[in-house]
């Protein structure tokens, strides 16, 4: 099922690109220039090497604050690790 989702993720994330789009340590991160959130965000599609969730999430706010953007983080039952959402809550 979540290679399902993931693939269904991929697609979408073509049929609707970023004007940049860097993929870093299994997370896809997109920019253009903040015109949708869809467009300006985290997608965490595959497991990386990094470790230390907390250090992995305040690089990516820090690079999209960087760029005067929120860090938006798009979500689904396959992202990468499955605790990133309950991460992300509790730090706010």
């Amino acid at each position: 099922m979540n290679s399902q989702i993931t693939l269904l993720e991929e697609l979408s994330l073509n049929a609707w690109p970023g004007h940049h789009t860097l993929l870093y340590d299994g997370w896809l991160l997109r920019f253009s220039e903040g015109y949708t959130s869809r467009a300006n965000s985290v997608n965490p599609l595959y497991p990386g090497s990094i470790t230390g969730l907390e250090d992995k999430i305040k690089e990516y706010e820090d690079f999209y604050t960087s760029k005067s953007l929120p860090a938006i983080f798009k979500l689904t039952p396959a992202s990468f690790p499955s605790n990133l959402e309950e991460t992300l809550a509790s730090d706010g």
